[in-house]
């Protein structure tokens, strides 16, 4: 079943990155040091890496549960090193409420976050 789950995540996390490569935007420089500017399509691929990231995050989180340590198996199957995995695990235990919001897709109170992705929620299941 987790394993079903994780290869979700990590096909989510693939397909935004290759939307974002798609886009052509990735290595754009411009004059004067000033970001370039960005078209919406650019922009959403962005968005959508970080709601799949957050996805990730959530699952690492929930795969992890109450155990002391962050197995580094799981963290390399789902794409991160063991310092990335213990930091979200700890900003999920620990972290200030923005920081949860950021890191796994939760409410903030300052600042309202659009709903993340979940498999549970996804309109083409």
């Amino acid at each position: 079943m987790s394993a079903d789950r994780e290869a979700e995540v990590r096909l989510r996390l693939a397909d935004a990155h290759a939307r974002l490569l798609a886009t052509g935007e990735t290595y754009t420089r411009s004059e004067g040091g000033r970001a370039p500017e960005r078209s919406e399509m650019f922009r959403q691929a962005q968005n959508d890496i970080h709601a799949a990231e957050q996805a990730r995050n959530r699952l690492l989180v929930e795969l992890v549960g109450d155990a002391d340590k962050v197995p580094v198996e799981l963290a390399e199957r789902l794409g991160l090193t063991g310092r990335e995995a213990v930091h979200i695990v700890t900003t999920a235990r620990t972290g200030s409420q923005r920081m949860r919001a950021h890191v796994l897709g939760e409410q903030s109170d300052t600042e309202a976050t659009r709903p993340v992705w979940t498999s549970e929620t996804d309109p083409e299941r």
